[in-house]
């Protein structure tokens, strides 16, 4: 049996998270995993950066949440390991069903990386093995993540073992350069 690894990512806006899941994506793949990101944000990053303005993909883009519900994996083809699932920036209703989207997704996939915001519906945390907390150390993005892990903890989604967290800052550090670290 292939183990498969179902991920979510999460942040405040600006943050960095959406950098962090598609570069982690383009590494998987061209390290030839089966790689899936399933954009769960409200604003669809995804659907922007890979649709690249060409009405077939936006097509594709559109239905292929849809689609998944019905079992059926037609994402954004971005190389021969790593497809796009995403829909319209704002589309709440495409994201319902969240165990025929993942039961489908990983059947096909090896990795599925969520994208997510504070609006991503609770149950893809649930069924997440790992929740990586994506953080710059601005005090202005830590209360609302303070907020939304309580919201997940009082839900009893929120479980400590499965949460990782990424700084994603960068400090100067004197006598430290990138080069040492």
């Amino acid at each position: 049996k292939i183990f498969k690894k179902v991920l979510s990512f999460v942040g405040t806006t600006k943050n960095g998270t959406s950098f962090i899941v598609n570069n982690l994506a383009k590494y998987l793949s061209s390290k030839g995993i089966r790689t899936a990101i399933l954009d769960l944000t409200l604003n669809r990053n995804s659907y922007y950066i890979y649709t690249k303005n060409n009405e077939k993909l936006r097509n594709i883009a559109y239905e292929s949440i849809k689609k998944l519900k019905q079992g059926i994996t037609e994402g954004i083809n971005v190389d021969k390991n790593l497809d796009v699932y995403t829909a319209l920036p704002g589309d709440k209703f495409s994201l319902e069903e969240t165990e025929e989207i993942i039961s489908t997704l990983t059947q096909k996939y090896s990795v599925i990386l969520m994208d997510c915001d504070f609006s991503t519906p609770s149950q893809y945390f649930k069924i997440a093995q790992e929740i990586y907390i994506v953080q710059t150390m601005d005090i202005f993005t830590i209360q609302p993540m303070t907020a939304f892990l309580r919201d997940l903890k009082a839900k009893e989604i929120l479980k400590e073992e499965k949460i990782r967290i990424v700084l994603n800052k960068e400090f100067r550090v004197s006598g430290l350069t990138p080069k040492i670290i």
